[in-house]
């Protein structure tokens, strides 16, 4: 079956493979192979962008299932949190399948996979142990052991200087997720328009290159964490030098319009993903802008990391998330039944409220803190770990502090560091929305022990 890469696509292909089940009556098969043929079409749909053909083959001891796509780049592997709402499609395929793998062509690729035996539904503890990522090792799949890619001809230099690792693993696992939905939205919504096959020649071709590179580094490079707490600190930057044709470069502004695009959808409650952190749409840009600009023959320069003060001010337009006033209200006067400092913050980074003995203690004046973001009282060498962490739970719901009492150093108005008990945990509020609350103990009562 010859299908074009539309919203349909998809519910076709399982039609076809049932019908194909049941001619042949192997029923017992028939879940597994709709659930991963499913899967595999609306991948091709949404990334490939070409034409999807899908062959069917029954055998006695199995079915084998081929999607072929028209573009060569190979499916990614990507290993995010239980939570997260993309990056786990190949793993899908594999976890309900005999086996599967990828095999490239040279105009385009096939991913197959084949169901045989009789399938038995897991137990939910089965699924839970399945999300182990070494057992989403797909053949064939970028990232996964004998994947590659022949290089293409009449390539450029570009040099990418002080790439932050941590930063950006958070800041592609951010562009998974509002990419797929803005996909997603294209396909219903008149009037917003994305080049979504330049985006995927941006994603394979640079943004792959440098999760690669943040992972060989995060490998290479010992960990070490900030004391008392055992809580990793950012890797340092890296230098990356990517070898990259010339189309690369409007591929880059294309992946910038269409994250421009879905920040905005986000930013409107449009997609279910919040919108990306300040810093995290910073680094894409510079990243896309330097590609694009060497590509042209211009020179590199570094990325100026996540101290810059520019980052404590939100931007015009980011006011303040609709938090109640009496949810601000009801925290505050828990903080002062309390005796203890307190911090809320929205899902913004933006500090919505502030205990004002906290405030004092800190050098600052209530009204001056509240509306700027919250890195404003963390000290610029751990920001960069912050704003990655942080956005990694605002899209996976996972969390290394929530609920964890920690002792860390914040940032005083005049510059200095000073230890300080924290204790931060998340609640919701009437208006359906996250707020953040960061009990701090005043400066010096901290206990480290």
């Amino acid at each position: 079956m010859l299908l074009p890469p539309d919203p349909g696509a998809p519910r076709r292909a399982r039609r076809l493979v049932r019908e194909v089940l049941e001619g042949a009556g192997r029923e017992e098969w028939i879940d597994a192979a709709e659930l991963a043929v499913s899967e595999l079409v609306t991948n091709a749909a949404l990334h490939a962008r070409t034409d999807v053909e899908v062959d069917v083959e029954v055998h006695p001891e199995h079915v084998r299932v081929e999607v072929r796509d028209s573009n060569p780049t190979l499916p990614s592997q990507r290993h995010y949190g239980e939570q997260a709402t993309t990056g786990r499609g190949m793993a899908l395929v594999a976890s309900v399948s005999a086996d599967c793998g990828v095999t490239a062509l040279p105009d385009g690729k096939v991913v197959w996979f084949e169901v045989r035996g009789r399938q038995e539904d897991p137990s939910e503890e089965d699924l839970l142990a399945a999300w182990d990522e070494e057992q989403w090792e797909v053949p064939g799949a970028a990232g996964a052991p004998g994947a590659g890619t022949a290089p293409p001809a009449a390539l450029s230099t570009v040099r990418l200087l002080g790439v932050p690792p941590t930063l950006w693993a958070a800041t592609r696992q951010h562009h998974d997720a509002v990419l797929r939905e803005l996909g997603l939205y294209l396909t219903t919504h008149d009037g917003v328009t994305a080049d979504l096959a330049a985006v995927e020649v941006a994603r394979q071709s640079f943004s792959n290159a440098l999760i690669a590179a943040a992972e060989d580094a995060r490998r290479r490079t010992p960990v070490t964490s900030i004391p008392s707490t055992g809580l990793p600190t950012a890797l340092e930057p890296i230098d990356v030098e990517l070898d990259l044709p010339a189309e690369v470069g409007p591929a880059a502004a294309a992946l910038q319009d269409a994250l421009d695009t879905a920040e905005r959808l986000a930013a409107r409650g449009e997609l279910l993903a919040l919108p990306g952190q300040a810093e995290v749409v910073a680094v894409r840009d510079w990243v896309c802008d330097q590609v694009r600009s060497q590509l042209r023959g211009g020179s590199p320069w570094p990325w100026q990391g996540a101290r810059d003060e520019r980052f404590e001010t939100p931007a015009p337009g980011t006011g303040p998330a609709a938090v109640p006033d009496e949810a601000l209200t009801a925290v505050l006067d828990e903080a002062a039944r309390r005796g203890r400092g307190l911090v809320a913050v929205d899902a913004g980074s933006r500090v919505l409220a502030v205990s004002a003995g906290l405030a004092a203690a800190l050098g600052w004046a209530v009204d001056d803190l509240v509306g700027r973001r919250v890195v404003a009282i963390i000290p610029p060498a751990l920001r960069e770990a912050h704003i990655a962490g942080f956005s990694r739970h605002l899209h996976t719901g996972q969390s290394r502090v929530l609920g964890k009492p920690l002792v860390l150093p914040v940032l005083h108005a005049d510059g200095r560091e000073v230890t300080c008990g924290l204790l931060i945990e998340r609640r919701p509020t009437p208006a359906g929305r996250w707020l953040y609350l960061a009990w701090i103990d005043p400066p010096g009562d901290a206990d480290p022990a």
